[in-house]
């Protein structure tokens, strides 16, 4: 890269600190035009703050504190210089544009992170990482995101596609050596790897609908009669009045969604129309239909129930299984108005049931621990997990390479064939970590960050 490009890494708002960034090949000397050290004949050290100021036309803009990265030890891999301003927007606007008629580009969204992957500072599914972690909005998106960028996720994907060059290096040799009828690859072994991968690739597919979940909020439902408190228990969950309670059954007409995190997870929470036989017109059919869907695409379902209406596990289930049809995989009983039963009411004595009333605020403590340990158990948090869209499409071409060549190995036909899936396969992954990845995909990547980055 022979230009220098500029932008503010900061956020636009008023702030205590706004910083600019210049990287390429004249990042410091573009500076030094604008840049005054407090003590004379001072020249830049590199990875060391200087104190100084920024002049703009004979007029000082503000006292800024620069600090120098030569290459290739930058972020880029290229020289980078790092200025601190007051985080004025006037000072950083200023100074931008003094930049830019000093000889700097303003940089394109995502552009030093791609320049940070073309210097191979970074693999390209950690630049996209990088996006990720800055849009993180609860512990396990953050925990996820940083995963990545870190590279367990980078190392996973780089072992299966290397596992897939060695072996096709071997049925290579082969094809060279074919008039000889010489194996250098075991078709045994060569099996159990193909049998490895597909497990593998089938796994990481199966995790991407958790890791956009992770990412966009998991969706639970909150379901079950009209009245049973469900709304009451959203409010309760939420610490404020964000659906209408009221003893008058069917009040909720349609779903009902919110933000809630618990144990670093962030919710979906689906206040959903209470279930019933015979609605009482088209609005409330409606809502009930929309009730059905949520249950579908939740990953958690809160069965509520009135406690004092049931005695036994056996009547909670068939109730359950009456009301929805049948039970979703994943769900919890919770049983509101547990201050309204008897102590010696068999309820208490059903492990399987949470025990709470949403009104008074009971029980809220272990059903919020309950649901992050029903997520833990679904996977949620997994630190190798998909969560990109580019990269499921990838693993699902890969999946189907892998899985003909399992075939034609299987059938025994010819080394070429069984090599050609593999060489497929092996391309598909290797797009994933930017091994092998087209002019127009790095566009579409790094045309979704921010401009700083």
């Amino acid at each position: 890269m022979k230009d220098t490009i500029v932008a503010v890494a900061t956020a636009w708002a008023p702030a205590a600190i706004g910083v600019i960034r210049l990287s390429g090949p004249n990042a410091l000397p573009i500076a030094l035009k604008y840049f005054r050290f407090k003590r004379p004949r001072t020249r830049p050290h590199p990875r060391y703050a200087h104190l100084g100021e920024i002049w703009v036309e004979n007029q000082l803009l503000d006292e800024v504190v620069l600090t120098y990265f030569p290459k290739p030890h930058s972020y880029t891999g290229e020289d980078v210089v790092e200025i601190s301003f007051h985080g004025s927007p006037y000072i950083l606007r200023r100074a931008l544009e003094a930049f830019q008629a000093g000889g700097a580009r303003l940089a394109q969204p995502g552009e030093f992170t791609l320049r940070a992957y073309l210097h191979r500072k970074i693999a390209l599914d950690q630049a996209e990482a990088v996006a990720t972690l800055i849009q993180a909005q609860s512990e396990a998106a953050h925990r996820l995101a940083l995963s990545q960028l870190r590279g367990t996720y980078f190392q996973k994907v780089r072992q299966l596609r290397q596992n897939l060059i060695d072996y096709l290096a071997l049925l290579e040799l082969e094809l060279d050596f074919s008039e000889e009828d010489v194996e250098f690859a075991s078709r045994p072994q060569l099996r159990v790897l193909l049998l490895a991968l597909q497990g593998e690739i089938e796994r990481l597919l199966s995790s991407y609908r958790m890791g956009q979940a992770i990412q966009e909020g998991i969706p639970l439902a909150i379901v079950g009669e009209p009245n049973v408190g469900k709304s009451t228990l959203l409010n309760a969950l939420l610490g404020d009045s964000r659906a209408i309670v009221s003893d008058i059954p069917g009040t909720t007409r349609d779903t009902i969604q919110e933000r809630l995190f618990i144990e670093g997870f962030e919710l979906r929470l689906i206040d959903t129309a209470g279930l019933r036989e015979n609605p009482s017109d088209p609005i409330e059919a409606e809502g009930i239909r929309r009730t059905r869907k949520a249950v579908q695409e939740a990953f958690l379902t809160l069965i509520i129930i009135e406690a004092p209406r049931f005695e036994s596990l056996e009547a909670i289930v068939a109730y359950a299984k009456k009301l929805l049809s049948e039970l979703p995989p994943n769900h919890l009983f919770v049983a509101n108005k547990s201050d309204l039963v008897a102590p010696h009411h068999p309820i208490w004595s059903i492990p399987e049931v949470i025990k709470l009333s949403a009104r008074q605020g009971i029980g809220l403590e272990e059903l919020r621990q309950k649901i992050a340990e029903n997520l833990t158990a679904l996977g949620a948090s997994g630190e190798v997990l998909i969560s990109n869209y580019r990269h499921y499409a990838a693993f699902t071409e890969a999946l189907a390479a892998v899985q003909e060549a399992l075939g034609l190995l299987e059938a025994g036909r010819e080394t070429e064939l069984v090599a050609q899936a593999m060489r497929r396969a092996a391309f598909s992954i290797g797009t994933i970590i930017g091994e092998i990845t087209p002019e127009d995909i790095l566009e579409s990547i790094f045309s979704r960050f921010c401009i700083g980055k």
